[in-house]
This record gives C-alpha cells, sequence and structure tokens, in this order.
C-alpha cells in the first residue's frame, strides 16, 4: 500500500447533510470518451456542476465557494481515514561513486538519500540501490546485466531502509570511471523485468551523478559507450516499453547539465533535476522528494468499502487539498473535454481503480505534498 505525494486518503460516508454540499451527478462510472454526460447538480458553494464563474465554464474542477475548509466530512459524519493506495511504485536508484564525488559530494548524497529513505512520505515505494561503476572483475564491464542486480534488493519502504542505510554507509567514492552507459542500461533492464513480472505495478530508474560519462573504454559491442545519443536512447527504450520505465536524473555539483538533461528528456523525465552549490544536501534532499512525487503515478485502488459493494461506484468523489485550499475533482466522461477523474475498466465492466486525468495528474505532481480526499455515500459530481 503506497502513499501517493505523501497523500493521504480521507473516507467519509456522507450523511444526508454532506448532500447540501455536493451536486449529483448520473452515469458515474461511465468512461471517459463515451460521449455520457452527467446532469447538473448543485455544487460546491451553491453554484452548478457546470457553473462557469467556478469552474471556468467546463465545470471539470470547482473550486469550493463555501466556508475556507471546503468540503468538510466530518461536517456530516464520523470520518473513516485509511491509508492511500496507488500503483506500487519500484524505483531504482543508481548512485555514481566514481572518485570526483568525494568529499562534499557524498556525504550530501549519503545524508540525503538516508533522509528520503526514512521519511514517512516515502513508506510504500519499492526501492532498490546500484552504485557504479563496478568493482574490477566478474562480468565484463559493458555487461548491462551486472547492473541490473541491485547492492541493496528490492523492498518496501520502510522496511528496507535500514539495509539501504548500512549499504550507503559502507561504501565510498572509489571508481576511476563514470560507466553511465552500462548502469543506466542495466537499471531499466530491471525495471522492464520488474514491471513484466508485477501487472499493474510501475518502475522508475533514479540516475544519481556529478559528471558526464566516462567509460568502460572505447566500445560496448559496436557502441561508444561515452556517446551522449547512445545513452540517451537506452532512456528512450525504457519510456518505449509498455509499460513505460522511466528515467530521472539528479545532476550533482559538477555534472555536464546539456547531458543530464538529454537524458532525463529521453527518459520521459523532461528535463534533469539540478543540485547548486548552495546548499547541496538541502536541494538534494528537495530533489528527490520531487522525483519521489513525480514518479508515483495517479492511479488509486477503490476503497475497500466500494469494492466490497458496501458504497455504490456512484456514490465517490474526489478532492484535493493544498496548503489548506480544497479543490474539488469531477468525474469525467472524456479527459480531453475536462479535466477529472475516472473509473478503470469503464462500465459495463466491474471498476478496478480510479484514474486522474493528465491534465489533473500534472498539477498534483507539481504540488508533490498534495492531499487527496475520497469522499463517499453522496452522488458524484460529474463534468457536464
Amino acid at each position: 500500500m503506497t502513499p501517493t505525494f505523501r497523500i493521504g486518503l480521507s473516507i467519509a460516508v456522507c450523511c444526508g447533510l454532506t448532500a447540501a454540499f455536493y451536486g449529483c451527478g448520473s452515469d458515474a462510472s461511465a468512461p471517459p470518451g463515451s460521449g455520457v454526460g452527467g446532469s447538473s447538480g448543485t455544487g460546491a458553494g451553491g453554484g452548478t456542476a457546470g457553473d462557469a464563474s467556478s469552474s471556468g465554464g467546463t465545470g471539470a474542477v470547482i473550486t469550493d465557494a463555501g466556508p475556507p475548509d471546503g468540503i468538510d466530512p466530518d461536517a456530516a459524519c464520523a470520518a473513516i481515514t485509511e491509508s492511500a493506495k496507488n500503483s506500487p511504485l519500484h524505483l531504482y536508484i543508481m548512485l555514481d561513486k566514481s572518485n570526483s564525488m568525494a568529499g562534499g559530494q557524498w556525504t550530501a548524497a549519503v545524508a540525503g538519500l538516508t533522509a528520503f529513505v526514512q521519511s514517512a512520505d516515502s513508506a510504500g515505494v519499492s526501492v532498490g540501490l546500484k552504485f557504479f561503476p563496478r568493482a574490477a572483475g566478474g562480468p565484463p564491464a559493458c555487461d548491462q546485466k551486472a547492473y541490473a542486480t541491485p547492492d541493496v534488493a528490492f523492498a518496501v519502504l520502510p522496511g528496507n531502509a535500514a539495509a539501504l542505510v548500512t549499504a550507503l554507509g559502507g561504501e565510498s567514492p572509489n571508481g576511476l570511471s563514470t560507466p553511465t552507459y552500462p548502469a543506466l542500461g542495466g537499471g531499466l533492464l530491471k525495471g522492464i523485468e520488474l514491471v513484466q513480472n508485477n501487472p499493474g505495478h510501475t518502475a522508475a530508474v533514479l540516475l544519481v551523478t556529478d559528471g558526464a560519462p566516462a567509460g568502460p573504454g572505447t566500445n560496448c559491442a559496436g557502441v561508444n559507450p561515452e556517446d551522449w545519443n547512445e545513452i540517451a536512447k537506452l532512456a528512450t527504450t525504457g519510456v518505449n516499453f509498455s509499460p513505460s520505465v522511466l528515467t530521472y536524473v539528479v545532476g550533482l555539483p559538477g555534472v555536464d547539465q546539456t547531458f543530464a538533461n538529454q537524458v532525463a528528456a529521453a527518459g520521459g523525465t523532461q528535463s534533469a533535476i539540478l543540485v547548486s552549490n548552495t546548499n547541496v544536501q538541502a536541494e538534494f534532499e528537495q530533489a528527490l522528494a520531487k522525483v519521489r512525487g513525480e514518479a508515483l503515478p495517479c492511479e488509486y485502488e477503490l476503497p475497500d468499502k466500494v469494492s466490497k459493494g458496501e458504497i455504490e461506484y456512484g456514490r465517490v468523489n474526489l478532492t484535493i487539498d493544498s496548503g489548506g485550499k480544497k479543490t474539488d475533482i469531477l468525474q469525467t466522461t472524456d479527459c480531453n473535454k475536462g479535466a477529472g477523474w475516472y473509473y478503470d475498466p469503464p462500465a459495463p465492466a466491474t471498476p478496478q481503480r480510479i484514474l486522474l486525468c493528465p491534465s489533473i495528474c500534472d498539477s498534483v505532481k507539481k504540488d508533490f505534498t498534495a492531499k487527496l480526499d475520497i469522499l463517499l455515500g453522496c452522488k458524484t459530481q460529474v463534468v457536464r
């Protein structure tokens, strides 16, 4: 069970009073693109679900115009709080331990990663760790498969935190090269293996480095391992796999920013997260928190009361709390016509999970401390 962006899942079974806050839509389980619209109803703060004054005319997102605290489940009846459950994430941390990482760089990386794996916000994420370059000997230096085997095996946090912290404390920079090509390739191979063997799970590689690729050697099966384009191609391979395995890049001081951004873009994460010399440890911790928020998918398991039939599919509503400001998210029949959420699979199949539309998902990922609440018992608000 994985908390998303440290998203708490507050579930309130609505009594009669909550209906005064929520509008009532129709065809709540209709899938995006089905063309089935929701009926109008009383929206948050008294407007209608399609009130242009509260939602820009789309009816997709309504900002509560009522009390500052928005829709309060406790005002209706006793709240039932559960841990948020989203699609499990496997994060493979590929950590550069070349000689250039010695000193403050390494101290900051160890401290930052220690804080990351021990943070309550990371609970539920499955993490594996690999240092590169590998020790001499064993498989050939170009062998990507050798990097697919983590130094700390994948396991869910917080249970795996102790092993990760021990490994970080027992390692030190001692590499003469920065073999990014086989390291990233191995990380992606492991990610692909994980999503193949665990349907419904997601995986990502987090490359942490302070330099440009160097080695191993001058040729890896006909490929120059120092060629930035070749490394970017590996990242693209991960993106093109179904389901995608993304590549995140955290560039510590000294990294070639052009290279880091190229690999991140090819890996489906737009750009690298670059840490400056100002406060390496604090910025690195922030970078890791951002990766965690962006990597976790916008997919949520149905609350138990819904999956067990105690609450109807048509009596589920979502709201996002960002810094105390609550925004209601409407269910949509077509993400292209209005941002919102929908069930997967769509009716007439039995829904198995809740998904956010891309625009809402992107917004949540940018605010990785946001809190998603699911309110149960009142008819679902639907985009008209």
